[in-house]
């Protein structure tokens, strides 16, 4: 294979990635959930965020391109290769990849120095941990004082819409124990500030301030 033809299969593998994805979109918006407004709720909430942002469990990129989209830098860490693949594809199609990075590696073990971050968000994250407490302290250890972290995650609604998307393709959505109701008991037990929690898009958020001064 000469380098035109490995050229052609990579982009042939971005199209389909990328075609993967907004299918994927559109049949979530058919069961009445934007999965793209999502994020810009969460933002539009959130409060003022420094970068750069790390967004745990970054999937496809669709939280961390729209944290890019409002000029932050954004590093998004994921296990899975394929979706991080995928990440990097839409988050060039959408012309933010200047500021995106995508790194595989685990969330309880961020490969970034103590503080390297102004904000941390875990967004849909959380139902995908067998065990939360080593990623909270992760992401407490990269984020600087007086930096905020966010976790959201679906609602009882929410998670009930997902099942039904899931269900209509003959799969099963697999929710773990880790939810944010057990996030913010950790957050506040070591020392966290809550600064908000608000409902809307079918998410539970709550929004913590890292002690410190900024």
């Amino acid at each position: 294979m000469d380098d035109r033809d490995a050229r052609r299969r990579t982009t042939a593998s971005a199209v389909d990635m990328r075609a993967a994805f907004l299918e994927r979109t559109a049949l979530f918006r058919g069961f009445g959930y934007d999965r793209l407004g999502a994020p810009r709720f969460l933002l539009d909430h959130a409060g003022p965020l420094t970068g750069p942002v790390l967004d745990v469990g970054a999937g496809q990129g669709v939280l961390a391109i729209e944290i890019a989209r409002r000029g932050l830098r954004v590093v998004g860490v994921d296990l899975d290769g394929d979706d991080l693949r995928a990440a990097a594809v839409n988050a060039a199609a959408e012309r933010v990849e200047a500021l995106t990075t995508f790194v595989r590696a685990a969330a309880r073990h961020v490969p970034c120095a103590e503080g390297a971050f102004g904000a941390a968000i875990a967004m849909d994250a959380l139902h995908h941990l067998d065990e939360g407490a080593a990623v909270f302290a992760e992401m407490v250890r990269v984020v600087a004082p007086g930096g905020r972290i966010v976790v959201s995650d679906f609602n009882d609604e929410g998670f009930a819409l997902v099942a039904r998307v899931y269900r209509s393709q003959g799969q099963e959505h697999e929710v773990g124990p880790v939810t944010v109701a057990s996030a913010t008991a950790w957050f506040l037990e070591h020392g966290l500030e809550p600064l908000a929690a608000f409902e809307g898009y079918w998410h539970s958020t709550v929004v913590f301030g890292r002690p410190g001064a900024a």
